[in-house]
């Protein structure tokens, strides 16, 4: 045994068999997951029955090549059919934690992405140095595979909290610029209902109403056709246009069901209020709105955080 007669040589040697079992684990990872998304994608039970016919066979063959680099420092490899036995081993081991990775890369949302495979290689290593006599290489195992656990279950809670306001606005590319509103009218209870690179949406609600819609975007967004003065030309139904004054403009639409809108165009922002009715009360709260736009605070904008991340 020549390397164990040099100081150090086990180690080494099991070093890099370790390193070899790792990146074989890593291309193992890759092919049994694309294996089962082909199995889903093409659905039924003999997909299924076939990703561990057509995967496990090879693989377990070709981590028993691996094992027979480790005759030098593993006595299960030295036994009779120890490379198989030490594959199968090294596999089925593995495998589980490869299961554990991918699960825990799901719940968090897909985040993971290549770190998935860089730990699926990490669990087949992990499995080999399991097989490494020795207090010392068992201790380091066991610290190895505690230091996995716990990063995977801190991402897993990492991805379960609400993203903070700033990760969530930034996730999204949202367009800053446009998250505005106006004071909540007497009697209404607003409502964030969204926020993107082209839009931010408040809902202004009231009991037995159906209440405001304020809609804030860049000039120039809106693609229907306008006059001179901005008002809609619409292609069906009746739109009636007034000026409301203080650059305002009250747009009517007469198609059976009473709409209206009132528009302010401001440092190269739309506002636009939408509600249904021709009440005095609906008008005088969407003016209101309109007459005391300001920047949204962190506070109005929290409900953000609870529409989740984009994938």
């Amino acid at each position: 045994m020549p390397v164990s007669g040099r100081p150090g040589g086990a180690a080494r040697a099991a070093a890099v068999h370790l390193a070899g079992v790792w990146f074989v684990g890593c291309v193992l990872t890759a092919v049994q997951f694309q294996a089962v998304l082909v199995a889903l994608f093409v659905g039924g039970w003999g997909a299924f029955v076939a990703v561990p016919l057509v995967v496990v066979p090879p693989a377990v063959a070709l981590l028993a090549v691996m094992g027979r680099t480790a005759r030098v420092f593993v006595p299960l490899v030295r036994r009779p059919r120890g490379p198989w036995r030490w594959a199968a081993v090294v596999y089925g081991l593995g495998t589980a934690g490869v299961a554990a990775a991918v699960a825990a890369s799901l719940s968090t949302g897909g985040r993971g992405g290549p770190l998935v495979l860089l730990a699926g290689g990490t669990c087949y290593a992990l499995a080999a140095a399991s097989l490494v006599p020795g207090a010392r290489a068992r201790a380091a195992t066991l610290g190895a595979a505690a230091l996995l656990v716990a990063a995977g279950a801190y991402a897993v809670w990492d991805a379960s909290r609400p993203p903070t306001l700033d990760t969530w606005l930034t996730a999204h590319r949202v367009d800053r610029d446009l998250l505005r509103l106006g004071d909540t009218p007497p009697g209404h209870a607003s409502r964030v209902l969204g926020a993107s690179g082209d839009g931010f949406g408040v809902a202004y609600e009231r009991p037995g109403s159906p209440g405001l819609h304020l809609a804030v975007a860049r000039a120039g967004e809106d693609t229907r056709r306008v006059d001179a003065r901005g008002c809609p030309v619409p292609y069906g139904g009746v739109v009636r246009c007034g000026d409301d004054a203080g650059g305002r403009l009250l747009v009517t639409y007469e198609d059976g069901d009473t709409r209206r809108e009132l528009r302010l165009e401001r440092e190269g922002l739309v506002y636009t209020v939408s509600f249904r009715g021709g009440a005095d009360a609906e008008l005088s709260a969407a003016r209101h709105v309109l007459s005391t736009l300001r920047p949204a605070t962190a506070a109005e904008l929290a409900p953000l955080r609870e529409f989740g991340m984009p994938r």
